[in-house]
């Protein structure tokens, strides 16, 4: 790659058709550190990258790697009327998403998180659509905010993901939730939004809700805020009958996996959706239901040795604290005593979780 090249691209004066070169060589070379070496060396020899080039040169990573991932689902969008399905592109697309990440702060965690976004074309029974589909993870220690095509907007607890079109088509806006979601419906009467969790899906035209569905727990949540929401459940052994269940605001509905049964109830305060401002609320919670969200909350292993603990109710707001600070504040609270365990290397440089040993005082 020519230095006068890159030099005009970093002031932004580039042509079209320098632009193209120095994103197709960035997808092919972003992942080489030389790469990332050369590249910053000719930034830092700018009179004008300042004080702050470190930060400004990372934004610029950033820049490149949208522009690669919008010019790339560009080209799968106007291919998708044709052959999506065998079209030969995902090894380019791996590459590219493999290359320099952008490290993006969200304002809403005040501390760094990644976004991880997957172009591809699914192979199972959304694939005979044609439709492109895009994948968001939340990271296991950080809320993420997705906006949809429409509009709307979500939130993704940690280690949450959600899966949804490229471009919703002109019947349906569905999305798939794997975890826990908070969902800002943008308003569209002629189409309605549905989110798929486990074996419920969740209908809404223009409404504030949230779902918790994490596949390995034993119940759906669905806490609805405003608006209007159908709970929907295929009827067992009666193929294209469906269940449905009407919520109104301030409902939370419950859907346990193992006897299929719903329950209902009216919520007062936002306990259950309060991590979306990065809060932890428990009011007269059960232990052994508030372990398991500080569990996923702090991505530890939590284990309650005394089976009398799980039964202790627990009222607590946590904010901003960290691991030894609310554990230290349960022992006051609630008559436990604990121990935390440092990360123990496994293999290849990779560690096991930190451990929480709760047991009676």
């Amino acid at each position: 790659m020519e230095k006068e090249i890159l030099e005009k691209y970093f002031r932004n004066n580039c042509t079209e058709e320098e632009l193209e070169t120095v994103l197709e060589w960035f997808s092919f070379q972003g992942d080489n550190p030389e790469t990332k070496k050369l590249m910053y060396c000719i930034w830092n020899e700018l009179p004008d990258s300042g004080s702050s080039g470190d930060a400004d040169f990372e934004s610029l990573l950033s820049r490149i790697h949208h522009r690669i991932n919008l010019q790339e689902s560009t080209i799968l969008i106007d291919k998708a009327n044709n052959d999506v399905v065998n079209y030969n592109r995902r090894q380019r697309l791996f590459r590219i998403l493999r290359n320099v990440a952008a490290i993006m702060l969200f304002p809403v965690i005040g501390a760094g998180l990644f976004f991880l976004v997957r172009y591809y074309s699914d192979k199972s029974d959304y694939s005979s659509a044609n439709i492109v589909y895009n994948e968001v993870i939340a990271s296991v220690d950080a809320i993420t905010k997705v906006t949809l095509p429409d509009g709307s907007n979500v939130w993704l607890n940690h280690s949450s993901s959600l899966r949804y079109p490229a471009i919703f088509n002109k019947k349906a806006r569905n999305v798939e939730l794997k975890g826990e979601g908070y969902f800002e419906v943008a308003h569209n009467e002629k189409i309605p939004f549905e989110v798929s969790a486990g074996d419920l899906k969740i209908r809404a035209v223009g409404t504030i809700f949230n779902v918790m569905a994490y596949p390995e727990e034993i119940r759906i949540e669905t806490s609805l805020i405003d608006g209007v929401v159908e709970i929907c459940k295929e009827e067992k052994g009666r193929a294209g009958k469906e269940l449905v269940y009407k919520m109104k605001p301030n409902d939370l509905t419950i859907y346990n996996k193992e006897n299929h049964d719903f329950i209902t109830r009216t919520i007062s305060d936002g306990r259950y959706f309060s991590w979306k401002d990065e809060k932890l609320i428990f009011t007269a919670d059960r232990m052994e239901d508030a372990v398991k969200k500080l569990s996923r909350w702090f991505n530890v292993e939590i284990e309650i040795k005394d089976p009398e603990i799980n039964e202790f109710p627990l009222t607590a707001t946590f904010v901003s604290e960290t691991l030894q600070q609310v554990m230290e504040l349960l022992s006051m609270i609630v008559p436990i005593n604990y121990s935390i365990s440092e990360r123990k290397e496994i293999i290849n440089g990779e560690f096991s979780k930190q451990k929480v040993v709760i047991c009676q005082k």
